[in-house]
């Protein structure tokens, strides 16, 4: 049944007019009105707030921790999406922490498509869609996070280096394969270790790889779909 105006308004959508309505408002009261009460000022709000996001992604990062309202949580989202570097960091802070919809434990079948599959954690989703500028902190997270944030980073990086070719590097490849020294015994980390190296071309991913292919579990599975994607795609290495 489609939804009426009434209850895609209380989950904060907006129309081109609420977002103009506060356009000229200081960034002090897009804050204000992004922890109210009212969804779609809140949504309208997060919207304009991504111009100035350097100065509110603690904000928006803060309100979407606790938001409720869908349309409200994307735009917030593709607000910090706009950020740099240090935004990128606050971020990464958050992986595995927002939402209930991550991967808890092995899928009971291989991923159906064809591309790279869009993470499910919500910050991992951000992540993988900002400024390739920001994949150098994608790699600090890999190397110092924790167990949790580094199986949700690998999902941003697969997406990160999957659309944007130039990523796709010897040394980006080592640096993410390196992941496997120190937690190559959980089987989590394998799993998207796996789904993560269909974007790298290198010979060391197709290596690692290989010695799961064989297997007939779901690691075998997923490591002979990863290698089908990098068989069907030109190797362009940097």
């Amino acid at each position: 049944m489609k939804s009426s105006e009434a209850q895609r308004k209380g989950r904060g959508m907006v129309s081109d007019g609420d977002i103009s309505s506060m356009a000229d408002l200081s960034v002090e009261e897009w804050i204000r009105i992004l922890h109210g009460g009212e969804p779609v000022k809140r949504t309208a709000a997060a919207v304009c707030l991504g111009s100035a996001v350097g100065q509110a992604d603690g904000e928006l990062l803060a309100q979407l921790s606790k938001e409720t309202c869908l349309y409200t949580r994307l735009a917030i989202c593709e607000s910090l999406e706009r950020g740099g570097r240090e935004t990128a960091r606050k971020m990464a802070a958050s992986l595995g922490k927002i939402g209930s919809n991550q991967h808890k434990k092995l899928p009971a079948r291989v991923s159906a498509k064809k591309s790279f599959p869009l993470p499910r954690d919500l910050m991992a989703r951000s992540l993988g869609k900002m400024d390739t500028s920001v994949f150098p902190v994608l790699l600090e997270v890999l190397e110092k996070g924790q167990t949790e944030q580094i199986l949700e980073c690998l999902d941003a990086v697969g997406y990160l280096v999957f659309y944007h070719r130039e990523l796709d590097t010897e040394e980006n490849g080592r640096k993410v394969i390196s992941v496997s020294d120190r937690l190559g015994d959980n089987p989590m980390i394998q799993w998207k270790l796996i789904l993560c190296l269909s974007a790298f071309s290198c010979r060391e991913s197709r290596s690692y790889l290989s010695r799961f292919a064989g297997e007939p579990s779901i690691l075998g599975e997923e490591a002979r779909r990863s290698l089908r994607i990098l068989e069907s795609r030109p190797s362009d290495i940097v």
